[in-house]
């Protein structure tokens, strides 16, 4: 017997929550909604970071915030307070508590645990059939996402990652400020950095960051560089490991299609949420969870009309390009980038909330010719 929703969201990871936070916390809380993933989500296995001058609903659950940014290069290195911005980070813990308190309070979202297997529609509905049920739904929201849908990209980069958690014995870290970029490491060809989240003087998350074609074959590689970094570029000889996390994150400029049907919507990285040149989503995923909830609510659709702007995403286009060509000239662009530019123009720019006036600015301060050599690559084959 297949039972009837309003929404039925896929998948219980970030994008899925945000949607269902959203709704909880609109006119549109009294919705039937079924929340489908293959396990609960209970564990701390992922931090989420970004830049804002604006709140979000996920205010209350921010685990800390920094006013000032760091970056090293081998040529350049500079500390940069921030006016108008705070860099922020939440743990994957705490906004799935956060999630699942709110959610409790509505009899009306429900969980279910199962892998789906078939997302279909027809002119009346949409089906979700799991290995052990069928459900149905008016809309359904999708962030299942297969490397086959962008495997053929133009440009390919998959971003990986590892991190400690780690507490020193002694006070060792500033916690006014966040190491945004150490580019103080071999780049073998692709973009490597490491970035320190200072927790308290004692605890921060130290995490080494890939940009490259493929991820590493032995978690051993991973673990050999962080050590290293920690202990002789760090100088911290004698530390606990806290938390682990490990994540891949596709960079592509793949034209992720939101719309999957007439009744099906595409959320999350399936839906085009990141950031195609840094991997930055959530904020993206609290924007496009906010503009759907307001469409659902005005025009009964999810679907709106997005303002991505084509400028954006040819700067998305050319970076790839540049990092599928020799990722290791972006430490010296990126530096470059940081130290011709004020601080926070630089990161609007790099969140698409910048105008064409302080764009062109920025492009003028790096290097052209491997922007034009991109560019002219790119418009071949248009």
């Amino acid at each position: 017997m297949q039972t009837h929703f309003d929404y039925i969201l896929t998948g219980g990871g970030c994008a899925g929550l945000s949607l269902a936070y959203h709704l909880s916390k609109s006119q549109l809380a009294d919705k039937k909604v079924l929340i489908i993933d293959k396990t609960p989500k209970n564990t701390n296995d992922r931090t989420w970071c970004f830049w804002t001058d604006q709140p979000t609903l996920f205010n209350s659950i921010v685990y800390r915030e920094w006013k000032a940014v760091e970056f090293f290069f081998d040529t350049y290195h500079a500390v940069y307070p921030l006016q108008k911005l705070r860099y922020q980070t939440i743990r994957g813990i705490d906004f799935y508590k956060e999630v699942h308190t709110q959610l409790k309070q509505f009899p009306n979202f429900q969980f279910h645990y199962d892998s789906v297997v078939a997302v279909i529609e027809t002119d009346q509905q949409a089906t979700v059939q799991t290995t052990t049920q069928t459900f149905t739904a008016d809309f359904v929201f999708d962030s299942r996402l297969s490397p086959a849908t962008y495997s053929k990209a133009p440009h390919l980069i998959l971003q990986h990652f590892k991190g400690y958690v780690i507490q020193t014995q002694q006070p060792y870290f500033d916690t006014s400020k966040i190491t945004m970029f150490d580019f103080r490491q071999p780049q073998q060809g692709e973009v490597r950095f490491v970035y320190t989240l200072p927790y308290s003087p004692t605890e921060a998350l130290v995490e080494f960051t890939i940009f490259g074609k493929q991820v590493f074959a032995n978690e051993t590689d991973y673990l050999t560089i962080l050590n290293d970094y920690i202990q002789n570029t760090l100088k911290i000889k004698q530390f606990q490991i806290l938390e682990e996390e490990f994540g891949v994150i596709p960079m592509t400029d793949f034209n992720f299609q939101a719309k999957a049907g007439n009744r099906i919507k595409r959320m999350g990285i399936a839906g085009g949420q990141s950031k195609p040149s840094t991997g930055y989503t959530f904020l993206n995923i609290q924007r496009d969870s906010a503009a759907t909830v307001h469409a659902l609510a005005t025009t009964r659709q999810p679907f709106y009309k997005q303002s991505f702007d084509k400028h954006f995403k040819l700067y998305d286009a050319m970076l790839l390009d540049i990092m599928q060509r020799n990722g290791g000239s972006i430490s010296q662009i990126f530096a470059d980038l940081f130290k011709n530019n004020p601080i926070e123009n630089v990161l609007y720019f790099l969140d698409n909330q910048t105008h064409f006036s302080i764009d062109l600015q920025i492009m003028w301060s790096v290097p052209p010719f491997p922007f034009l050599k991109s560019l002219a690559k790119i418009a071949s084959r248009k």
